[in-house]
């Protein structure tokens, strides 16, 4: 368990807050490409952080991201024209450029240079693997853009959809930090028979830890018939990703990987931002979206969801699945959701399935304080040759000896 003050610690995102600083020393995924599409479309609200910003594309194609309130008189700037290379005020005219200069202030007086003293707050922006990211941080220590391999893949071969999450983001990326729960959550059999992949066979799993520069990395460790050990290791990079490893005796997803963002709107509420991606084939996005059991209603959220008790099944659990919720996503976002908008982590008793979630915990609260007592930002901010590309999950069988770090071992770029 946490004591209440880490846990006020871990889960608090807003400006000034010790994790809401860290996470603002990081590039955070903004919003998906396809929101703001078209040259001079729509603008698009978007709370990130804890911040209500405005996105909008200007007459070029370049991207903007600013404070929503106009530094005139506060109106919204979601309400204004997109047109000319700026976002223009409705309430008297202030025309603002991707970088939040003042170009035009029409009510006032001819050879007026008030434009030329006022700013609206911006953020940098970078479009890369169907989403807009934002760096929020002090403009002198913006770090290199982290080039992620799923993010430089051939057409088709990576695809992204979001989708909110009613609750903290850390309950979020404890979920797809914990192999243990594979088993129960996602069993597609009932309870009493066998298993289909071995993390559904064998619900007693060592966990090992190790950490990196990135953040952490851990292994899986689950005992096969007739001897040999099945290892999967899952990435968890800093401050809110998780890179899964394949099913490679699973011959459809042999290949396939998965990579998710856990990216706060604020204390109580998270865009799920997943990415599937195949170097070797093309991604079939209709089916992904099926077997998440994701059906998107409007402004990105869920139709199964708490307020429906997520469609949940009685009599499916009886002859089909153990959860009777249909769709791994839905099933993800259900245990973590019915913890509440911020889960009390003082009455938690935790197990030996938690290693790796009390690892990660760790890993952040400290990396927060350290920021907040001395400014040292962790070395996945402040490290220039991380090659953000080779993250790589794996999955691999082990022969009886080897360990896990001898058959997939860490890049020295990596160690700490």
């Amino acid at each position: 368990m946490l004591s209440a003050e880490d846990n006020e610690i871990l889960t608090r995102v807003g400006p000034k807050t010790p994790m809401g600083e860290l996470m603002r020393r990081f590039w955070v995924p903004a919003l998906m490409s396809e929101e703001i599409a078209e040259n001079d479309g729509t603008p698009v609200r978007v709370l990130l952080l804890g911040e209500r910003l405005v996105a909008f594309r200007d007459t070029q194609g370049r991207v903007g991201l600013l404070e929503e309130s106009c530094p005139h008189r506060r109106t919204s700037l979601a309400l204004g024209a997109n047109e000319q290379c700026g976002l223009r005020c409705l309430y008297h005219g202030w025309k603002f450029d991707v970088e939040g200069r003042c170009v035009d202030t029409p009510a006032e007086p001819v050879g007026s240079t008030l434009k030329d003293r006022v700013r609206a707050k911006a953020y940098p922006t970078v479009e890369k693997g169907g989403v807009v990211w934002t760096y929020m941080g002090p403009p002198d220590q913006r770090p290199p853009f982290p080039d992620y391999e799923w993010l430089n893949m051939p057409a088709g071969h990576s695809m992204v959809f979001k989708v909110q999450e009613d609750c903290n983001y850390a309950q979020a990326v404890e979920g797809t930090i914990d192999t243990a729960h594979a088993g129960c959550l996602h069993r597609s059999v009932r309870w009493h028979d066998p298993g289909v992949l071995p993390h559904e066979k064998v619900l007693q799993a060592g966990l090992e830890v190790e950490y990196t520069k990135y953040g952490l990395r851990y292994a899986g460790l689950r005992g096969l018939p007739g001897g040999g050990t099945y290892a999967r290791i899952t990435i968890a990079p800093l401050p809110f990703y998780t890179i899964i490893p394949p099913d490679t005796k699973d011959p459809v997803r042999s290949t396939r990987r998965m990579a998710n963002a856990f990216v706060p709107r604020d204390d109580t509420s998270t865009w799920h931002m997943q990415w599937f991606f195949d170097q070797t084939r093309p991604v079939d996005r209709a089916f992904r979206i099926r077997e998440a059991g994701l059906e998107i209603v409007e402004d990105y959220r869920k139709k199964a969801s708490v307020d429906n008790w997520y469609f949940q099944d009685r009599q499916m659990m009886k002859n089909e699945t153990f959860s009777g919720l249909r769709g791994v996503l839905v099933q993800d976002h259900a245990v973590v959701e019915t913890q509440g908008r911020i889960t009390d982590r003082t009455t938690e008793h935790l197990g030996t399935t938690d290693v790796a979630v009390v690892a990660w915990r760790r890993l952040m609260i400290r990396a927060a304080k350290e920021l907040a007592s001395s400014g040292g930002a962790p070395a996945a901010v402040t490290d220039q040759f991380i090659p953000w590309r080779q993250l790589q999950a794996a999955e691999v069988i082990l022969p009886p000896g080897q360990s896990w770090q001898q058959a997939v071992p860490l890049q020295k770029e990596f160690a700490t």
